[in-house]
C-alpha cells in the first residue's frame, strides 16, 4: 500500500534513469572527447550488449521475438536507437552543452502530439501543464544561451533531432515491452542501433582504439556503458509500462536539476535563484503529469497480460 502511496507522486524507476542519466552528462563529455563521438558510441553500445547478453543468460530469459513483432522492432532499434545514438554524440560535439540540455529537452513536449496520434489517447490537462511547466523550469535552469562560436546551427538541428528519437525509443517498443520484458527488448533494441552506428563510425573506432586513451576516459565508458545504457535503459522501459510514453518523458526535465545539484554537492558550484525555481517548477510539473498518467493508465496496469501460447 506504501508503494502505491509512492508512485502516485514519484516513480522511482523513471527518478532513479534521469538521475544516471543526469549525472553522466560530465562523464560522456569526457569520454566523446577522448575516443571520439563515433568511436564512443560504438565501444559503449559493445560493452552494454556484453552485460546484457551476460544477465539474459545469468536469469535463463530467452532473446526470441515472434516474426510478426520484428518491423517495430525493427524501427525501434535501427531507426530510433541507432539514429539517436549518432545524432546525440555528433550533435553534442558541434554545440554547447546549453544547448544540447535545452534542445534535448524538447522531447516531452514533442510526445504530447506524437502520443495522440500514435496512441489514439487525448493527453489530459495535468499532462499538457506538467510538460509546458517543466519545460519552462528547464530553461530557467539553464539560463542565457552560450555565446561560444563552438555552438553550431548544424549541431543545434541534429541535437533536436535526437530528441524527436528519444520519443520514438520511448513510445514505440512500448507494446514489445509488455510481451516480451524490458531486458530482452533493450537488448535487442541495443544490437540493431550497434549496428547503425558501426556502420558510420568504424573507422573513427578502429583509429580511437589504435590510440588508447587513458583511465579516466575508460572509466567513463564503463560508466556510461553499463548504468546509463543497460541499467538506465531498462529502468526508462519499465516505467513507460506504468505511466505512458508522454507522462514518462516529464521525467527527463530532471536532467539538468539533478545536475546542478550534483554540481554543488561535489565541485562547490553556485546555484542561482532562477535555477531553484527552475528545479521547483520542473518538479511541480513531474508531479501533474505523474498524476495524470497514472489516472490515463489504470486500466492497462490493471488488466492482466495475456501471453501468446508457444
Amino acid at each position: 500500500m506504501r508503494v502505491a502511496t509512492w508512485r502516485r507522486w514519484v516513480d522511482g524507476e523513471a527518478f532513479l534513469a534521469v538521475l544516471i542519466w543526469g549525472a553522466s552528462f560530465p562523464i560522456v563529455k569526457h569520454g566523446v572527447d577522448s575516443f571520439g563521438p563515433l568511436g564512443f558510441a560504438v565501444v559503449r553500445l559493445i560493452v552494454a550488449i556484453a552485460c546484457l547478453l551476460l544477465w539474459l543468460r545469468w536469469r535463463g530469459e530467452a532473446l526470441r521475438i515472434e516474426r510478426a513483432d520484428w518491423p517495430r522492432l525493427a524501427v525501434a532499434g535501427f531507426g530510433a536507437m541507432g539514429l539517436f545514438q549518432i545524432l546525440f554524440l555528433v550533435g553534442m560535439h558541434h554545440t554547447t552543452a546549453t544547448h544540447s540540455a535545452l534542445f534535448l529537452n524538447t522531447s516531452p513536449l514533442w510526445a504530447l502530439p506524437i502520443s495522440w496520434l500514435v496512441e489514439r489517447q487525448r493527453p489530459r490537462l495535468g499532462a499538457i501543464i506538467g510538460a509546458v511547466l517543466g519545460f519552462a523550469g528547464v530553461v530557467a535552469m539553464i539560463g542565457r544561451p552560450e555565446g561560444e562560436a563552438r555552438s553550431t546551427l548544424w549541431g543545434d538541428l541534429l541535437t533536436l533531432g535526437a530528441a524527436l528519437c528519444w520519443v520514438g525509443v520511448t513510445l514505440i517498443p512500448r507494446p514489445l515491452v509488455r510481451r516480451y520484458g524490458a531486458v530482452p527488448i533493450t537488448t535487442w533494441m541495443l544490437i540493431a542501433s550497434l549496428v547503425v552506428v558501426s556502420l558510420v563510425g568504424f573507422p573513427e573506432t578502429m583509429q580511437s582504439l589504435h590510440e588508447v586513451p587513458g583511465w579516466g576516459a575508460w572509466g567513463a565508458l564503463l560508466y556510461t556503458g553499463i548504468l546509463a545504457m543497460v541499467g538506465a535503459n531498462v529502468f526508462w522501459q519499465r516505467a513507460v509500462q506504468r505511466l505512458g510514453a508522454a507522462t514518462t518523458l516529464v521525467y527527463y526535465y530532471l536532467q539538468p536539476g539533478i545536475a546542478l545539484v550534483l554540481g554543488a554537492m561535489f565541485v562547490g558550484e553556485r546555484i542561482r535563484v532562477t535555477q531553484v525555481i527552475g528545479i521547483m517548477a520542473v518538479f511541480v510539473g513531474v508531479l501533474l503529469a505523474q498524476r495524470a498518467g497514472l489516472q490515463e493508465n489504470v486500466p492497462r496496469i490493471a488488466a492482466p497480460v495475456t501471453r501468446r501460447s508457444p
